[in-house]
Order: structure tokens, then C-alpha cells, then sequence
């Protein structure tokens, strides 16, 4: 399974996952086959991503997993440690990591 951009979908693609709305509305179930019509609306409604079986798309990015990506950003944000709003800043971005963990 992937998860994709929904910019990147093309019809015959199926959802691994439920599409829902950002009140959780299912709008799309799993096994849904993806048609131009369906893609169309899921973008006009908002929906940015979406899980479909498989891994049709070649992202040439290799996806890490959420413990890969903190490492990283522990990293990135070492040299900086000491000053509160580089601190901030690293939350902010750990924060939105976990959130998109979720949605997955």
C-alpha cells in the first residue's frame, strides 16, 4: 500500500484505505476503483492524499517510517539545541510528523 498525493492519481488505481472528509464523512471505501470523475471530486473537496494498494507510483524518494524521519530531525535541529525558537520550531515540525502518522 501507498500513500500518495492525490495529484499523482490515476483511474484503475484502488483505495487501501477509506477516503473521508475532514469531518470524517467516508467518502470513498476500500477496494473503491479510481475513475477521472472520482479523482476529480476527491480533489475538489479538499482531499490531498490518499492511500491505494500497492505501490504504482515511483516517488524515487524511498518512504521512511516515523522513527526514521524523528532520527532525522533530531539531527537536523542538534546544533541549534540551546536557542527557544529553533526549539519551537523542531516541535512544530515532530508535531506535524506524528499528525501525518496518524492520518496514515
Amino acid at each position: 500500500m501507498q500513500r500518495i498525493s492525490i495529484d499523482l492519481a490515476t483511474p484503475g488505481m484502488k483505495l487501501a484505505k477509506p477516503v473521508a472528509n475532514d469531518r470524517g464523512i467516508v467518502l470513498c471505501g476500500p477496494g473503491s476503483e479510481l475513475t477521472e470523475e472520482m479523482i476529480t471530486r476527491l480533489s475538489d473537496m479538499g482531499i490531498k492524499r490518499i492511500t491505494v494498494e500497492g505501490h504504482p507510483v515511483d516517488t524515487s524518494d524511498v518512504e521512511k517510517s516515523l522513527g526514521q524521519q524523528i532520527d532525522e530531525l533530531q539531527t537536523r535541529f542538534r546544533k541549534v539545541e540551546g536557542d527557544p525558537l529553533m526549539r519551537r520550531i523542531k516541535a512544530v515540525f515532530l508535531e506535524r510528523l506524528r499528525e501525518r502518522a496518524n492520518e496514515e
